[in-house]
């Protein structure tokens, strides 16, 4: 979670006064700011771009307003950073705001609604970085040289898009055994996902813009809550849907590591949810679903290992989660660990977020996906 006062967590806990922005950065990078009317940021830990969102917005004098391809408010390089707090209306900070970002985007659609007797309204969308990177394809055949340590080797590969990155990553040993080669027209932001699991680690954008390479949550071992839902007095839980599924199902990784032009044997590794007390237990009556990875940078049984229960990681603990709806926290994010307790439903365990929209209107509420802390 963000870090946020305490005035700011006990604030979003009643009745409060909403602020929610836009900050339009062009590529010369001056700034207009427009107070976002409704949209979302939605943040999605499994899919391939964490980060989404769409914005409606109203230019009150006309500045930006888009009107031509040349205009500010085109998806040509312009650049929308999005905010959500609260204003104080009491105490000490009345008067005062606190707002936390909720990501850095790169506008992909504009449009523009003229209703007679009304002011423009605008409407745009956006992705986090990943998409640019994803879009800004090799152009022609791209060379990992041998001995490169992988974290280096991500950070280049993003630097040929935002050379002025900034980055929060995992250090590692884990080093390219053989010259990796991607072909022209190659995805950039894959190369960097698999460059990433051979370290066990996932690599995603956070809300500030940041590069971020890090291990994924262990379901088993999830830290102390960075917020609560437990109801009583001051519960923002509006409701909730337990949910036990079987997809995706796998309780199993097998990983087989094979650095091209190597002269040594493959390596293998199979991780197994090995907790007697899981519904997704291996010899347990659910069985065994393996997921099956390739791998080929690792070069050694200890870091197909490490790559391996990352991904167990990245997959277990969908089989009993919650949907969640709660008055909105923005300060919360993807990975983030929560406290729920529902007494009348049985529910009083730790979840870690897999995904969240958090709404730009002043009245809107959060919806959030959750997967539980497998032991009992």
């Amino acid at each position: 979670m963000q870090v946020v006062s305490a005035a700011f967590l006990a604030e979003i806990r009643k009745s409060h006064t909403v602020v929610s922005y836009v900050d339009v950065i062009t590529h010369d990078n001056r700034t207009f700011r427009l107070d976002a009317t409704s949209g979302s940021v939605d943040v999605d830990r499994t899919a391939d771009i964490r980060r989404r969102c769409s914005v409606g917005c109203v230019d009150r004098d006309g500045t930006i307003t888009p009107v031509n391809a040349e205009s500010i408010l085109t998806p040509f390089g312009t650049e929308l950073r999005l905010y959500r707090g609260v204003r104080y209306t009491s105490g000490v900070l009345a008067g005062s705001e606190e707002v936390v970002p909720l990501g850095r985007f790169r506008l992909s659609k504009a449009s523009v609604k003229d209703s007679v007797g009304g002011s423009p309204s605008i409407s745009l969308e956006g992705y986090d970085y990943s998409r640019t990177i994803r879009r800004d394809k090799f152009t022609d055949t791209y060379t990992i040289a041998a001995g490169t340590n992988v974290i280096d080797a991500i950070k280049t590969i993003a630097a040929r898009t935002f050379p002025d990155l900034r980055f929060d990553t995992f250090a590692s040993t884990v080093t390219v055994a053989t010259p990796l080669i991607f072909d022209a027209n190659g995805d950039p932001w894959d190369a960097m996902n698999q460059l990433a699991l051979s370290a066990g680690c996932e690599v995603y954008f956070t809300a500030t813009g940041s590069l971020k390479v890090a291990p994924p949550v262990d379901i088993d071992h999830l830290p102390a809550p960075h917020f609560s839902y437990i109801e009583g007095k001051g519960c923002t839980m509006l409701d909730l849907d337990v949910v036990f599924t079987d997809e995706p199902g796998f309780n199993g990784v097998v990983l087989t590591a094979e650095a091209v032009g190597a002269d040594t044997p493959p390596l293998r590794s199979i991780v197994w949810d090995n907790e007697p007390s899981s519904p997704t237990y291996h010899l347990g009556p659910y069985g065994e679903v393996p997921m099956f990875v390739t791998d080929s940078t690792v070069t050694k049984q200890a870091d197909a290992d490490s790559a391996a229960a990352a991904q167990l990681n990245l997959i277990l603990g969908f089989s009993s989660g919650l949907d969640l709806t709660a008055t909105v926290n923005a300060a919360l994010d993807a990975n983030d660990v929560i406290q729920v307790t529902r007494q009348r439903s049985g529910i009083n365990s730790k979840y870690a977020i897999d995904s969240l929209s958090i709404p730009l209107a002043a009245n809107g509420t959060s919806s959030l996906s959750l997967r539980q802390k497998r032991t009992v």
